[in-house]
């Protein structure tokens, strides 16, 4: 494709000065332009994608955000107002940023910035744009195959500028290093983290005294136990419990009256039901 002909068309294409919040990024024989935003239509934009070839930003682009948000510097790269993060942890080492980076724009339709933290663990700042927020939930196995590796993904919430972002960061890194240590899920949000930040706060003894105290001879039975589970997870609702998980209303019931018996514990009461949801939560986390 012949840049000069490119930019005839579009006169506000030009090389990239990395403002790739701003501009929308393009690859032409192996260099990086940009245009404004504010300067193309969807139709436009479409076109120019076709010609475009992968992009991979400067690694300085990357290391300026995270010398930013790591406190290395004062200044900011760009201006960022409404956004949030999305902490990527693959199960073994990722070296394929660039795959990673051309599957989240076919996702998004929209630019963000990539950082690498450990080989591990990328972080992607996603600015919102009055935009429906995808639920990532979703979309993950399809971005696992297309990543072809397999990786869990941490959704804070959104933050209305970068200024908070960076007071939040270091601490939103430290607690991906063991957060799915205690949670099953592949996609976690923000708001579903008091849960599993309580149990990798807690030490095994602590979590052992708890789990004693509720569960106490429940514990040797880790069917009732997971039974009692699933029942809590569908509000101890046993006819919609007993459909879920094919079991007979009479069965469930006789194992609720079982548990009950062995702990003193009501589920049918919120405070005893959320008091036996953590002690599984910690039992299941030892």
């Amino acid at each position: 494709m012949n840049y000069q002909k490119l930019q005839q068309r579009f006169p506000l294409l030009r090389p990239f000065s990395g403002n790739k919040i701003e501009c929308y990024l393009f690859n032409f024989d192996n260099q990086l332009f940009e245009i404004p935003k504010h300067t193309i239509t969807q139709g436009e934009l479409e076109l120019l994608r076709i010609f475009s070839g992968p992009i991979a930003l400067p690694d300085y682009y990357d290391t300026a955000w995270f010398d930013y948000l790591t406190d290395k510097t004062n200044e900011s790269p760009t201006v960022i107002h409404e956004h949030r993060i999305l902490f990527l942890h693959f199960d073994k080492v990722f070296t394929r940023p660039n795959l990673l980076r051309t599957a989240f724009e076919a996702l998004l339709g929209k630019d963000f910035i990539l950082i690498s933290l450990i080989p591990q663990l990328f972080a992607i700042i996603e600015c919102i744009e009055n935009d429906e927020l995808l639920n990532f939930s979703h979309y993950i196995d399809l971005l696992r195959e297309d990543l072809e590796a397999n990786f869990k993904i941490f959704v804070s919430d959104v933050l209305p500028d970068i200024a908070i972002t960076k007071k939040r960061f270091n601490w939103l890194v430290d607690i991906q290093q063991s957060l799915w240590s205690y949670t099953p899920k592949h996609v976690l949000t923000q708001q579903e983290l008091f849960v599993p930040y309580l149990s990798q706060r807690l030490s095994i003894q602590e979590k052992d005294i708890f789990i004693t105290s509720i569960l106490k001879d429940a514990t040797s039975q880790p069917e009732l136990v997971q039974t009692i589970k699933q029942l809590i997870e569908y509000e101890g609702n046993i006819t919609l419990a007993a459909k879920k998980m094919f079991m007979h209303r009479n069965t469930l019931q006789n194992r609720l009256d079982k548990f009950q018996q062995l702990t003193r514990k009501d589920i049918r009461q919120f405070e005893d039901r959320l008091e036996v949801f953590l002690a599984i939560t910690f039992l299941e986390s030892l």
